[in-house]
């Protein structure tokens, strides 16, 4: 097992012993949530595009990301005609639902799965797509977890980790050579920090799993969302490359699938907390969704591989 997958193991049995013992009070959760999204998650975010991408594999490959944004569109979409439908009667659960039907684990578990079935070339179309997965979380996605979606979307443009996304979107568009040796040494630096972004959030979630909650209040919901990520929303793309096999080609078709066929992100714990939105709803969505990709992941990888 790599050694990243097994501290991240590590915290989130971490977080989920000091909950259990009483050990980690909601304010210090709340100071660690502040820092992932302000420092770490930024950090993570500028040094993985500008250390894996230029400007030539963006452009050629733009059509991942336009497909990554339309496929998680496609999720909140579905998750605003059900949140009324499915028992969800207060207002933070709603929230954690929706974000959850927006926001599959499209950086985590698909950089290491991609990894280990396609090399180096793999990790960087999961960074690719992840830039259009990044553009929809923190414009149109977060807000969609926010008490007041109006006012607090203004304050979006300057969130930290929109603004490390736009300004190494703009580094790739110069000659990044002539500033490489400018940039280069804090990019190292600025990756270790990011580094930390999973272990901290597994830190987090760790510590919702070690709540005690009243289990089965929200089985109905969980079951739609379940079914919505791991079942209808890959089966839609498979469906679509069936007719227009040619829209993508094989290996970044194959990224797409992976990243569609995610349960919801490790995030929307972090953010539930932030937000005073439902961390309990997201973090058991996240323990369930996880365990049964084992299954059903797999399944899509092979489908497309053969329909490809």
């Amino acid at each position: 097992m790599p050694l990243p997958t097994v501290i991240a193991l590590i915290a989130l049995a971490l977080g989920f012993g000091l909950q259990s013992q009483g050990r980690l009070p909601d304010r210090v959760k709340s100071w660690i949530a502040q820092g992932l999204i302000q420092v770490l998650y930024p950090s993570l975010i500028f040094s993985a595009l500008l250390l894996r991408l230029n400007k030539d594999s963006l452009s050629a490959l733009w059509v991942l990301p336009f497909l990554v944004a339309m496929t998680l569109l496609l999720g909140l979409f579905a998750g605003l005609a059900l949140e009324n439908k499915l028992g969800l009667s207060q207002d933070s659960q709603k929230r954690s639902f929706r974000f959850l039907c927006l926001l599959p684990n499209y950086s985590y578990l698909p950089l290491m799965v991609a990894q280990a079935l396609w090399g180096d070339y793999g990790i960087t179309l999961v960074a690719i797509a992840g830039v259009g997965a990044d553009l929809v979380l923190w414009t149109i996605g977060v807000p969609q977890i926010m008490v007041n979606r109006r006012f607090e979307a203004r304050r979006l443009l300057l969130n930290p980790p929109l603004i490390a996304l736009v300004m190494a979107l703009l580094l790739l568009q110069t000659d990044f050579a002539s500033l490489r040796t400018v940039i280069h040494p804090i990019l190292e630096p600025l990756r270790s920090l990011g580094s930390a972004t999973i272990p901290v959030s597994m830190l987090l979630l760790g510590a919702h799993l070690g709540r005690p909650t009243r289990g089965g209040k929200f089985n109905k919901a969980h079951g739609a969302l379940l079914m919505l990520r791991l079942l209808l929303i890959p089966g839609a793309l498979t469906l679509l490359f069936t007719f227009f096999p040619s829209l993508l080609a094989p290996l970044p078709r194959q990224v797409l699938i992976l990243i569609a066929s995610m349960p919801g992100a490790i995030i929307a714990v972090v953010l539930s907390e932030i937000h005073g939105a439902s961390p309990n709803f997201a973090a058991r969505h996240i323990l369930l969704g996880h365990g049964l990709w084992l299954l059903t992941g797999p399944l899509w990888l092979w489908l497309n591989f053969h329909l490809g």
